[in-house]
């Protein structure tokens, strides 16, 4: 029989920090956190003086003892709860568009690019690094309507060692030539997709980290028969779900004149089957009051994406009125759309967004901070799995160093943790990230991330 000891694979002796709940942040100094073979939190100790912490090991091999400094410490890893995989290629350009021009201009042709399986691989593996760089252990990801680029990403995604669902995109409808299915080919290739997965989750020897996700791109690149056969597969393999919901008025009224028979854009998609507790429905900028409660209604999570809102001028989410109703709300990059793959930048852009809506019920550190872990777990129905330290969670964190060498950020005097987390929140970057962990292993980036013509 194990005991707890031999199935201890590593010890954190320092300061942690996450969200025990959404107004309130836990800074644990001294803590002793133990991390087991199957990835997991074992144990967390409190207030483990220096000169206890040999004793508290219980005969765990001090090799596996980890010791912070006092310009370090370790938070939960972020959640990317929407990103776009081939849009990376062009992050950063187009914002002078809203968002259908932007789409025709700039999205549509460098995914038509993703045919090639090559391409995808080259593209992807710096995609994903640069995602898991920036401290993101959980993403929800849109890939293209490839189906062999989609099998490159789910590979990738495994070798890096990310926890990630991951979407064969949708669409049949209204969009270019060159990426128009047919409801027959999308729903054979997407299921083909979700078998893939499947089969590589069943080779693996530990717990899987990918998973499929039904993603048809939006209403309106979907004909309502593709989309009531995607609800049935999402219902067969007891699949996420996730789309894009009243991101841009001009969207809303397209959609609305495609499905006339729906009271709303959110009801759309309920009336096809793709509305429950494990839909992500990104954006949600234009949403009445009746959608909202439809949201509520149907356990769905709601994605703020505020960098890419502000970028292609969508609008600003109302996420102080989500959360008021208790809808579960995460943070997403949208990449292209958002200008960065980091997670610190959409928290920085969700703050501006409240303040700018209401700056008497502006989101508050504690807040922006859960979104960005705990909320996003809860949007990926993952929060009995990650997104804090709680005993039986898995271990997936950053280990932060305020004072790593080419720091964004200045450490003073008189500065303690709190202020130093803060510090890193709002002015800090994945330089600062010193280890990424997932499932409890530290992940292993390539020597570097820096895209090539190639």
């Amino acid at each position: 029989m194990q005991t707890f000891a031999s199935s201890i694979t590593k010890v954190f002796y320092g300061t942690l920090i996450h969200s025990v709940s959404i107004k309130e942040i836990e800074y644990i100094k001294q803590g002793l956190l133990f991390v087991d073979n199957q990835g997991k939190i074992a144990k967390l100790l409190k207030n483990v003086a220096q000169d206890k912490v040999d004793e508290s090991l219980e005969g765990v091999d001090g090799d596996k003892l980890v010791r912070l400094n006092h310009d370090q410490f370790i938070i939960p890893g972020f959640v990317d709860t929407h990103i776009h995989a081939p849009q990376y290629t062009f992050c950063g350009n187009g914002h002078d568009l809203p968002l259908l021009e932007w789409l025709d201009n700039f999205t549509f042709p460098r995914e038509a690019k993703f045919v090639d399986k090559d391409y995808a691989r080259s593209i992807y593996t710096k995609t994903v690094a640069r995602s898991l760089r920036h401290g993101t252990t959980s993403a929800s990801w849109f890939a293209t309507i490839h189906l062999d680029a989609c099998k490159e990403l789910v590979n990738i995604i495994q070798e890096q060692g990310q926890r990630a669902y991951v979407g064969k995109v949708n669409m049949n409808q209204n969009s270019p030539d060159n990426l128009v299915e047919t409801t027959e080919s999308s729903v054979r290739d997407t299921r083909a997709f979700i078998e893939y997965v499947n089969q590589v989750n069943a080779s693996l020897d530990h717990k899987p980290l990918v998973t499929p996700i039904i993603t048809p791109r939006f209403a309106i690149s979907c004909t309502s028969e593709l989309m009531t056969e995607l609800g049935k597969l999402a219902t067969e393999y007891n699949l996420p779900i996730q789309s894009h919901l009243c991101e841009n008025q001009n969207e809303i009224g397209f959609t609305m004149s495609l499905f006339p028979n729906s009271v709303n854009y959110t009801a759309v998609y309920a009336d096809h089957g793709l509305l429950n507790d494990r839909t992500i429905m990104a954006h949600c900028v234009h949403m009445k009051e009746e959608e909202l409660d439809l949201i509520k209604e149907k356990n769905a999570g709601i994605s703020h994406c505020a960098n890419s809102n502000f970028n292609l001028k969508s609008g600003m989410a109302d996420v102080r009125k989500m959360l008021s109703k208790d809808i579960k709300v995460g943070l997403g990059t949208d990449v292209a759309g958002g200008y960065s793959p980091s997670i610190l930048e959409a928290l920085r852009s969700s703050r501006t967004c409240s303040v700018a809506l209401n700056a008497d019920t502006t989101l508050v550190v504690a807040e922006l901070f859960y979104l960005a872990t705990v909320g996003g777990a809860r949007v990926m129905e993952l929060e009995d799995t990650i997104g804090n330290f709680v005993v039986g969670k898995e271990f997936d964190a950053i280990l932060v160093n305020t004072a790593v060498e080419g720091s964004p950020l200045d450490v003073f005097g008189h500065d303690c943790i709190e202020t130093q987390f803060e510090k890193y929140l709002f002015v800090g970057d994945d330089r600062n990230n010193e280890k990424v962990f997932v499932q409890g292993k530290e992940v292993r980036l390539p020597a570097s991330t820096v895209a090539s013509r190639k």
